[in-house]
């Protein structure tokens, strides 16, 4: 009785001195800061170069923070490529939702590209190698800022306007812009289509490239299906349109509670060299069994986008990834170029 006496006079004397100041009174635990992230190591084979090597190849960590109406989500990834490791600024994103309008969110910063199937973050991909698609045919980031408008349970739309594909700071005056629907018709079963439209080349606003890109997810039970197909077009000096045209399609099946398989099929028509720089068609195959153990924290690394499969906490994946040409354009170890190319590659990745 006397604690209690002692708690609601502090609490008044407390609450008297915040008044006489001007400053609000909340009892309210600040909503803390989330740290998370993943690291992944391999090992790895290339035929070509004749080379195996294990390497401890990429760190990631990020933040995040509400504040009422806001959040932070800032992501920073040290990455081994070539024998050097570089960090960069992967993704940093300040979001509003409106508490009176929660059905719009706008946010500014470095984020996805907000389409396909495939992203660049390991945990979030059901197979170690990402497709030519996604490497060539379609941008994987965006800075610049991002409006969403969820019209229903089923329909969402997105706009946006970028610096461009894939870079940081612009490297031309002009802007990139993206328009995006979303159809969600089942739990199981979401359709996007996005347009993307703007200038790419360094120091020119000349030679406008447009996309359009559709993504297809489907979950049935144990199986998931994800594909992507992208047309692509872009000015040439004479005033006409170069071409590109590819998609991919990868699918998963989990065969027990820690283990699945997964197969990616790929293809990417670039004759007019837009978008690889040789006039080719590149094709490529990927196919390898999966291991994983428990289930990260909720979060960015929480679900395969629209899946119901928590990204596991430890995973280990093995692939053949199988590429072909019609021209000579993958490196030996003889510094000529060939039509064909296999790697081979043991992944194990944690997430924290």
């Amino acid at each position: 009785m006397r604690s209690a006496l002692w708690c609601a006079l502090l609490c008044g004397v407390t609450a008297e001195l915040a008044d006489a100041q001007g400053v609000p009174v909340t009892f309210e635990e600040p909503q803390p800061v989330t740290v998370s992230g993943f690291a992944v190591g391999t090992a790895e084979y290339h035929r070509l170069e004749r080379m195996n090597t294990l390497g401890a190849g990429k760190l990631a960590v990020s933040v995040f923070k509400p504040v009422g109406e806001t959040y932070f989500f800032g992501q920073l990834t040290t990455a081994l490529e070539g024998g050097e490791a570089s960090t960069e600024i992967d993704n940093l994103l300040v979001s509003w939702t409106p508490s009176h309008a929660s059905q719009w969110s706008f946010a500014f910063g470095r984020f996805d590209a907000p389409l396909g199937f495939e992203r660049d973050d390991e945990p979030l991909n059901l197979t170690p190698f990402t497709s030519f698609n996604f490497e060539l045919a379609r941008p994987a980031k965006f800075t610049g800022a991002i409006v969403r408008y969820t019209a229903s349970r089923h329909l969402a739309f997105a706009a946006a306007i970028t610096n461009g594909w894939n870079v940081t700071e612009d490297n031309n005056r002009g802007k990139t812009g993206l328009l995006r629907a979303e159809w969600i018709a089942t739990e199981g079963l979401t359709l996007g289509v996005a347009w993307v439209y703007g200038p790419e080349h360094d120091g020119t606003d000349a030679f406008q490239r447009s996309l359009l890109a559709t993504d297809l997810t489907v979950q049935r039970g144990s199986v998931i299906v994800g594909a992507e197909f992208n047309l692509g077009g872009e000015r040439d000096a004479m005033g006409g349109s170069l071409r590109w045209v590819g998609g991919a399609v990868t699918g998963f099946y989990r065969l027990t509670r820690s283990l699945g398989f997964s197969a990616k099929y790929d293809h990417l028509d670039d004759t007019h060299a837009v978008v690889s720089g040789v006039p080719q068609v590149l094709r490529s195959f990927t196919i390898g069994p999966m291991w994983f153990y428990s289930s990260a924290q909720e979060g960015i690394f929480s679900n395969v986008e629209h899946t119901t499969f928590h990204i596991p906490r430890i995973a280990v994946r093995a692939a053949l990834h199988v590429h072909y040409s019609t021209e000579p354009f993958f490196a030996n170890d003889q510094g000529g170029l060939e039509r064909q190319d296999t790697h081979a590659v043991l992944e194990v990745f944690y997430v924290f």
